[in-house]
């Protein structure tokens, strides 16, 4: 007993030596090859380039307008002109512009006072060579005038401008204001198309007698 009494008193008297954790060998660590590191530089390099390229020279400057040229649009037009008078008979002639378009019939509805005009008539003018009329009509009691024609057969159809067809009539009254408008069933065929392309039909307002003409 008292030799085991002894070895233990030597071991309370040896001094106690902490613990060290186990060193982790380096062999241990992730390992990158060189090649995925350079790799991952040059994607980065070039992420940056294209980011700079974007932002400055890469993106439309909104801050100036863009240039649009003017686009022309093609109009046909029917047209009532100044009236011409001679021996109290006022002519008038209805001009047309087709802008290009090849125009082969016109139909022109023109409503008038008929209590201000007597003695209107329509002929056609120069615009059609040897036209083909078909339909007249005039109506003296409305006052309404129907005058349809078209190119004569084996003609081409005409563009250009022109007078389509001329008007005439008489004033009843001495002097006074009046009115000869066209009607929204006026129409213009071209070749090749059945609906009407006529744009505007420009109506006359005029004086006659002792009042002066504008």
């Amino acid at each position: 007993m008292e030799k085991n009494t002894a070895q233990t008193e030597n071991l309370e008297n040896e001094p106690i030596i902490p613990s060290t954790p186990p060193v982790t060998p380096e062999t241990n660590k992730p390992f990158i090859p060189h090649r995925t590191l350079i790799l991952i530089g040059v994607l980065s390099l070039i992420t940056i380039i294209l980011l700079a390229l974007a932002f400055n020279i890469g993106l439309p400057n909104t801050n100036k307008p863009t240039a649009q040229k003017p686009v022309k649009v093609l109009k046909t037009t029917l047209s009532i002109l100044k009236p011409v008078v001679s021996a109290s008979i006022y002519t008038s002639d209805i001009a047309l512009t087709t802008e290009r378009k090849s125009v082969t019939g016109v139909q022109i509805e023109l409503t008038y006072d008929p209590k201000v005009l007597t003695n209107v008539d329509i002929k056609p003018g120069s615009f059609f060579s040897g036209p083909t009329i078909l339909s007249k009509k005039i109506d003296t009691v409305k006052g309404r005038i129907t005058y349809i024609l078209g190119i004569g057969l084996g003609q081409e159809p005409v563009n250009g401008n022109g007078t389509i067809a001329i008007l005439s009539f008489t004033p009843l009254l001495k002097s006074g204001i009046t009115t000869i408008a066209f009607l929204p069933t006026s129409k213009l065929t071209v070749s090749g198309t059945v609906p009407s392309v006529l744009t505007t039909g420009q109506g006359l307002q005029f004086s006659f007698g002792a009042t002066p003409t504008p």
